[in-house]
C-alpha cells in the first residue's frame, strides 16, 4: 500500500520554465531520458501545427498571433500525461497560464542570471522576442517574467551548473518526494528563492 501512494504523488507532468537560454531544452531532453517519459518542447508543438517556424510566425503575423497559438498549446496540454515539457520563455506569463501549469504537474524554473541566459539565447539565435530589444530592454523583459517564474513548484539556479548537475536535483527532487509521500504543493513554502534553492539540495561548489 505504501508503495502504492508513493507512486500517486509521482508528477503528472514535470514543466520546465524560465528565459531564453536558461536550458530547458536541453535539461528537458535528458531528464526526460532519466525519468523514462516523454519530452515535449511549447515552441516544436507550434511550428508543427503552423508549418513554419516561430521567427516566421513573429514575421508574418506578430507576437499577438503566436501568443494565441501558445494559448491553443496549453489546452492541448491538458491531455498529457507522463511528459517533460519545455515552455517558451513567455509561456507561463499570459494570464492564467501559471495557474494551469500549476495543476498540470510539477512546475520547475531553471532559472540563470540575466547576462548568462541573454548570452547563450544570442548564441542560439532565432529569438524574436529579443530580436528588436535593446540589452536595456531585454533585461527590463527579464525581471517582469521573473514574477512570475516565481510561483513555480521548484527554482533552481543553473548559472554555475552542468546539465547532468541540474537534471540530478531534479531528480532527487521527485524521488524525495515519491518517498515522503508529499505532493509539490508541500514543498512550495511561498515563492522560490534563488539564494536558497533547497527544495532540490544546497548548492555547492564543484556540483557541476
Amino acid at each position: 500500500m505504501a508503495a502504492m501512494a508513493a507512486r500517486a504523488v509521482l508528477p503528472r507532468n514535470v514543466i520546465l520554465v524560465g528565459f531564453m537560454g536558461a536550458g530547458k531544452s536541453t535539461v528537458g531532453r535528458l531528464l526526460a531520458r532519466r525519468l523514462g517519459l516523454c519530452f515535449v518542447e511549447t515552441d516544436a508543438m507550434i511550428t508543427a501545427r503552423e508549418g513554419r517556424s516561430i521567427p516566421e510566425i513573429f514575421a508574418d503575423r506578430g507576437e499577438p498571433y503566436f501568443r494565441q497559438l501558445e494559448a491553443e498549446v496549453l489546452e492541448a496540454l491538458a491531455d498529457k500525461h507522463g511528459h517533460v515539457v519545455a515552455t517558451g520563455g513567455g509561456f507561463p506569463c499570459a494570464p492564467g497560464a501559471m495557474d494551469r501549469l500549476l495543476h498540470l504537474g510539477t512546475v520547475v524554473w531553471l532559472a540563470a542570471d540575466f547576462d548568462s541566459a541573454y548570452a547563450r539565447a544570442n548564441r542560439v539565435g532565432g529569438r524574436p522576442m529579443l530580436a528588436e530589444r535593446t540589452v536595456e530592454e531585454a533585461a527590463a523583459l527579464f525581471r517582469v517574467r521573473e514574477d512570475c517564474y516565481r510561483r513555480a513548484h521548484l527554482a533552481l539556479d543553473t548559472t554555475h551548473m552542468t546539465v547532468d548537475a541540474v537534471v540530478g536535483r531534479i531528480v532527487r527532487h521527485l524521488r524525495e518526494r515519491e518517498r515522503t509521500g508529499r505532493p509539490a504543493e508541500a514543498f512550495a513554502e511561498g515563492p522560490p528563492s534563488l539564494d536558497q534553492p533547497a527544495r532540490i539540495g544546497e548548492r555547492r561548489e564543484g556540483d557541476g
